[in-house]
């Protein structure tokens, strides 16, 4: 498979100037590296704020707010009152600015943890053992993509023997319903149904809080907000949904320089790195459950990847070096692979888009403690597993630490397992709860030539342009017709008694789509979704619902005049 990345622009954040050291669990000092400041020029002024959640009704996950700025010199030393801390400095020269600098930093405020023990239920018995489990995504990471864009970091998990799941399968489209399975062991549908439009709604169906209510601390940290991220689709959270929480700090603002979302001086991710490691390392010896996910070096095509590989080894080395590994598992997944863009007219993107990584870090001492488990954790690197599957494999994590709760297994796959029970080398997407359209279990056979693959790419076009005639578009605009201009690819596998037809298509105006049709005798069935597979339609601007978008590339009505409102 060739893999287009995005080219690499030497853009970088700005210099960072004022640096914030931790000098306790809760005081900070400012450094100020003045050889970086105008020379020449003495009147340097700097002062700091403190940022926190919003406390105003519905915008709690969308807003912030400040505390007054403090003026500070250098080796100032503070209180550190909340994580996210901002400086604004400023020079003058003859009373005119000559130059200013504002950066934000992301700084753990280690909570004690008396406060989780009153909560956790009385007959929970923290067990010798203790586990600890660190969560690090990258969104659109397949293990191909992995293998190709961060070799080095593969390279180094090989070498320090990391377990690499070479048939983990996604099984929803995007980001939320494979994250929302991990977190909750529910299909989206029943995710949906239980957390409607808000958060608020489903906050104790994440597993984060069950490892909470056993005694764990907790933190979720997600970067490059304006994506939109995995849960502001439904309008995040009023409460934190963690006893740490980073999406105030990326509220006081992430901006695109080249391949690179920055907030402030540094990258987003750097950021996030650096604090979950922080975090990692002040409860080591507590237990803690750490949920990170990275969108901005690997979510859009102007990416790129292989620009956080030496920061990742780093932070994999510094866990190490500081202990963590000693007693936590690392898992480092992502939750499909490339979804849009040239990548995915390849035969083989069906498999790439379908097959998300997932390594993970296993504890030397959980390994010559549980032998028989380590040894089955290593097995079912070779089988199919699932998202459903590592639910029930934090459960059991947890398990292992507190007698708090028996496993409850994953609502939507019954039948699923934890990775330390072996799964079976028969298994089967069905078995499993993954549906047709994503299920890798098969080799595509070339179609191309077939008379039902031609009337199945026949139903599949049409579906998509009288989809397109039926888009409701703002006032005098409307979808210009959509044409047939190329045909990708056409394949075909069999599953029982049915045939599937795997079809990718593009029409003249640009967009392109994949279908799956299921043949059963003279009968045809498009399969739900059929999928747009080029990148975001810029020209699906007049849609009223933005969902609508890919399948629309607007045109102004002639002689129409809108009417006033």
């Amino acid at each position: 498979m060739t893999f287009i990345e995005a080219k690499k622009m030497k853009f970088t954040c700005y210099e960072r100037i004022v640096f914030v050291d931790k000098v306790s669990e809760d005081k900070i000092r400012f450094r100020i590296d003045q050889t970086k400041t105008k020379q020449n020029v003495t009147t340097f002024k700097c002062c700091y704020k403190f940022a926190s959640r919003s406390i105003e009704r519905d915008k709690e996950d969308i807003a912030i707010t400040y505390t007054s700025c403090v003026p500070f010199e250098n080796d100032t030393v503070t209180v550190l009152e909340e994580e996210v801390v901002i400086v604004s400095c400023i020079q003058k020269a003859n009373k005119k600015t000559v130059f200013t600098y504002e950066d934000a930093y992301l700084i753990l405020k280690k909570q004690y943890t008396e406060h989780l023990k009153l909560q956790v239920k009385e007959d929970a018995v923290i067990m010798k053992d203790n586990w600890n489990v660190l969560i690090v995504g990258m969104d659109t990471m397949s293990r191909a993509r992995a293998h190709h864009s961060i070799p080095k970091t593969l390279r180094y998990m090989r070498e320090h023997d990391w377990l690499d799941y070479q048939g983990y399968q996604k099984v929803g489209a995007n980001t939320y319903p494979n994250i929302m399975a991990i977190l909750t062991g529910k299909n989206y549908t029943e995710v949906s149904k239980a957390c409607g439009m808000t958060m608020d709604n489903c906050q104790q169906l994440l597993i984060w809080n069950k490892f909470r209510d056993a005694g764990y601390v907790t933190a979720y940290g997600e970067d490059n907000l304006k994506l939109p991220d995995t849960f502001s689709t439904r309008h995040g959270f009023k409460t934190p949904p963690t006893d740490h929480y980073t999406r105030p700090f990326f509220l006081t603002g992430e901006h695109r320089i080249g391949n690179l979302v920055c907030t402030k001086s540094r990258p987003s991710a750097e950021h996030m790195l650096d604090y979950a490691l922080q975090f990692a390392q002040e409860y080591k010896n507590d237990s803690f459950f750490g949920f990170f996910w990275i969108n901005s070096y690997s979510h859009n095509l102007d990416n790129l990847p292989t620009l956080l590989e030496n920061n990742l080894i780093n932070f994999f080395e510094n866990l190490r070096d500081v202990g963590t590994l000693d007693n936590t598992f690392v898992i480092f997944l992502s939750d499909h692979g490339i979804r849009f863009g040239k990548v995915r007219f390849q035969t083989e993107a069906y498999y790439e888009e379908r097959l998300p990584m997932l390594f993970m870090w296993v504890p030397h001492a959980f390994r010559e403690t549980y032998p028989e488990e380590y040894h089955i954790l290593k097995l079912n690197q070779y089988r199919l597993t699932t998202p459903y599957d590592l639910h029930a494999t934090l459960w059991d994590f947890m398990k292992m630490t507190t007698n708090w709760i028996d496993i409850v297994p994953p609502e939507a796959c019954p039948e699923c397992k934890s990775f330390t029970k072996e799964v079976s080398p028969n298994r089967t997407c069905a078995d499993v709860q993954v549906s047709q359209k994503w299920c890798t279990c098969h080799n595509l056979t070339d179609a191309t030539h077939d008379p039902a693959a031609n009337r199945s790419l026949e139903l599949a076009v049409a579906f998509v342009q009288n989809r397109s005639k039926s888009i409701k578009t703002a006032e005098c605009t409307m979808c210009s017709p959509l044409i047939l201009k190329t045909v990708l690819r056409q394949h075909s596998y069999r599953d029982g008694n049915n045939t599937y037809y795997v079809v990718a298509f593009m029409f003249s105006s640009g967009p392109g789509f994949e279908a799956t049709v299921e043949h059963d005798g003279n009968n045809f069935n498009i399969l739900p979704f059929t999928d747009p597979i080029t990148s975001y339609n810029m020209k699906g601007y007049c849609v009223i619902n933005k969902l609508d978008r890919p399948y629309c590339s607007c045109l102004k009505v002639s002689k129409c005049k809108k009417k006033n409102k």
